[in-house]
């Protein structure tokens, strides 16, 4: 079975302490909008699950790409995918996992949690990720065997 993973970058956020309370700006509204309208309905995003961070620019990235891709499935906060969370714990409940999962969260976490599931190093910087962009990663799972993640594609709201 393919499983697919999603990893998104919040979109542009407001200036606001403290950190974890920035909303989103307006631009960064119109950014989830640009992307939502582009790949809404292009089969490319199902996830079966949207995890996020806690912090507000996450939450809101997440719902705002849950509402305009018309996606039926559930957010969920999740612990360990703030900026500077380790990304080892995550990609242990990823590679745990069977389901094609969307993780919304922040720089630089995404790009170690990248390279962390593309090299085994968190430390090999292979992908940066500009705000509203998001990382398609395959792989095949069955059970508890799998092959390695591979890039599927990797897009951001300029691209529209």
């Amino acid at each position: 079975m393919e499983q697919t993973l999603y990893l998104v970058r919040h979109a542009h956020a407001a200036d606001f302490q403290p950190d974890s309370k920035r909303p989103l700006s307006a631009k960064g509204k119109k950014q989830i909008e640009r992307i939502s309208s582009a790949l809404r309905g292009k089969g490319l995003i199902e996830p079966s699950v949207i995890w996020h961070s806690p912090y507000l620019r996450a939450i809101e990235t997440a719902t705002l790409l849950h509402e305009g891709l018309g996606l039926s499935v559930g957010l969920e906060t999740v612990d360990g995918i703030t900026p500077f969370d380790d990304p080892s714990k995550i990609a242990e409940r990823i590679d745990s996992s069977t389901e094609d999962i969307m993780v919304v969260g922040h720089e630089p976490k995404l790009s170690s949690l990248t390279s962390l599931l593309l090299s085994g190093s968190q430390s090999f910087q292979c992908m940066i990720f500009p705000k509203t962009s998001i990382l398609s990663l395959t792989r095949l799972k069955v059970s508890d065997q799998s092959t390695p993640w591979q890039i599927a594609w990797h897009i951001s709201h300029k691209h529209f």
